[in-house]
């Protein structure tokens, strides 16, 4: 039963706080329990509410996420020698993970967007043990190290995207937005291109997650608002800093769930259930420095395909820029394709919606700055920092728990090394005179609770009250009984902390060094 398990209770007060003043005297003075024969007081009734671990469904969908960071291919598998020996634990995050033929060790790269061989992989990097993504790119002639470098040092060298502070080392710079997912290098290694980048896990991209088979649905409005919000932020950003991004497609917009959004609720903003990161910055200005535009057309560019994601998602249906401005077509022709779009969009959503939408697609106009779209959206910026307000305070809550979790953890560590060791140097029987047996008691009055009839006592509430005592080393005394009744004590929490802690450092002091392997 999950409602009786450790991480389904926990305390909800504070350990130096007595939950019934009424009923006793000074703390100080105190003694509960006569010893570890519980007196079966309400043992369910007692149990204390959860603090201490995350919902279930948090619980759940962390829990796929460590999955998916986690795994990694057969050490067989010859797409292991596509990843430069700087990296190890890479796993193929291509899609459907078709890049090997099941007939054959034959590996068979896709056609990326970009227009070239790609396979993009989940690494950990061997000199700091972090999670990246590692995106491979073939048959690239025209990059040399030259425009690396140059490509580089106008994404990476002091353009952080929000206080222009620059950033130290290769491997923790990057362009800082929380809307752009962080690039930190890219090098020629195998003759070929690769592209390093944070690792987000369990992240799929807007295309999958709306539009999948090429079908989707017109979402919410309030949805709607919250992606605009995240990507209009994250665009001013890039066009402040005196770049493009060009890379505003539903197939480079990576989107996380929370885990109430991956059973299909959404919040009335949708941030804490839909979080955006544009993906796959500078790749494109490598792959066409040799044909790059002017930065005001490039980034005009960027608002087109930000209307056109915008309309993607008001109409439910993939719509790219070049579906809507064929180069073979008038501006009047233009404007008939988009009439349709258009009528739906000013029947269905609000006036703002339309007015915003109208004003980067409009082919007979040039569309309005990132900047200018972010002042005309302002309202809604507040209904996101409302919502990005919510999430913090629901993270918070839950690190409390966590927090909860870790000290108790923390001690029932430091119990399990002390507790009936079977040696300690030429010493046989440490663990059964002194302190540590002061620790032994404890623990039967902690985790070995029986009621008159012998019968066991599983009181969740009880072990952790007692823990969050033992952990603030409270003054209230306990009876410690031992097992055949013939030994009693009559200690303080504070001296059992006491005990432990000295136990512990010295089983810390003649310890044998753990070995480490590269």
């Amino acid at each position: 039963d999950p409602s009786n398990s450790w991480e389904a209770q926990g305390p909800t007060h504070n350990p130096k706080i007595d939950p019934h003043p009424h009923s006793r005297s000074s703390v100080a003075h105190r003694t509960t329990g006569p010893n570890h024969r519980h007196q079966a007081r309400h043992a369910r009734s007692s149990t204390l509410h959860n603090v201490m671990s995350l919902p279930m469904e948090e619980y759940l969908h962390h829990g796929e996420l460590a999955y998916a960071a986690h795994r990694e291919m057969s050490s067989s598998d010859p797409r292991h020698n596509l990843v430069p020996a700087t990296f190890c634990r890479a796993y193929c995050l291509d899609y459907n993970d078709q890049s090997r033929n099941e007939r054959s060790d034959a590996i068979i790269q896709q056609r990326s967007s970009f227009g070239y061989p790609t396979s993009l992989f989940r690494v950990t990097s061997t000199s700091d043990g972090k999670l990246y993504c590692l995106r491979r790119i073939d048959s690239v002639r025209q990059a040399s190290h030259k425009v690396i470098q140059h490509v580089m040092h106008q994404w990476l060298s002091g353009a952080n995207g929000r206080d222009g502070q620059p950033q130290a080392s290769a491997m923790i710079s990057g362009f800082d937005h929380p809307g752009i997912v962080r690039w930190y290098k890219c090098f020629i290694s195998q003759r070929a291109l690769f592209f390093l980048s944070a690792y987000h896990a369990g992240a799929v991209t807007l295309r999958e997650r709306f539009f999948a088979e090429g079908g989707g649905v017109p979402l919410p409005e309030s949805m709607i608002w919250s992606c605009l919000v995240q990507l209009v932020s994250a665009v001013k950003a890039v066009h402040a800093n005196n770049l493009a991004v060009r890379t505003l497609q539903l197939n480079h917009i990576l989107t996380q769930e929370s885990a109430s959004s991956a059973s299909g609720a959404f919040s009335s903003y949708g941030l804490p259930k839909l979080r955006l990161r544009i993906n796959c910055i500078g790749v494109i200005d490598i792959l066409e420095y040799e044909s790059r535009k002017p930065l005001d057309e490039l980034q005009r560019a960027d608002m087109r395909a930000l209307g056109c994601i915008l309309l993607s998602l008001a109409t439910g249906q993939e719509i790219t820029v070049n579906d809507l401005y064929n180069a073979n077509q008038t501006q009047q022709q233009q404007g008939q394709v988009l009439l349709e779009y258009f009528q739906y969009v000013q029947q269905n959503y609000s006036r703002e919606l339309f007015v915003l939408l109208n004003s980067l697609l409009n082919p007979s106009a040039a569309p309005p700055s990132a900047q200018n779209v972010a002042l005309s959206m302002a309202s809604r910026v507040f209904e996101e920092l409302d919502s990005a307000h919510e999430s913090v305070d629901a993270m918070n809550m839950t690190l409390t728990g966590i927090f909860e979790s870790g000290r108790a953890l923390r001690l029932v560590l430091k119990l399990a090394f002390v507790n009936e060791r079977p040696e300690f140097g030429i010493d046989k029987n440490w663990s059964e005179s002194g302190d540590c047996y002061i620790l032994k008691l404890f623990r039967d009055y902690v985790f070995h609770q029986c009621d008159e009839n012998g019968n066991p006592v599983m009181d969740v509430g009880h072990v952790i009250a007692s823990l969050n005592k033992l952990d603030a080393a409270d003054e209230e005394k306990i009876v410690l009984t031992s097992r055949d009744g013939e030994n009693v004590l009559v200690v303080s929490f504070a001296d059992v902390a006491w005990c432990l802690e000295k136990s512990y450092q010295e089983l810390i002091s003649r310890s044998v060094p753990v070995p480490t392997f590269p």
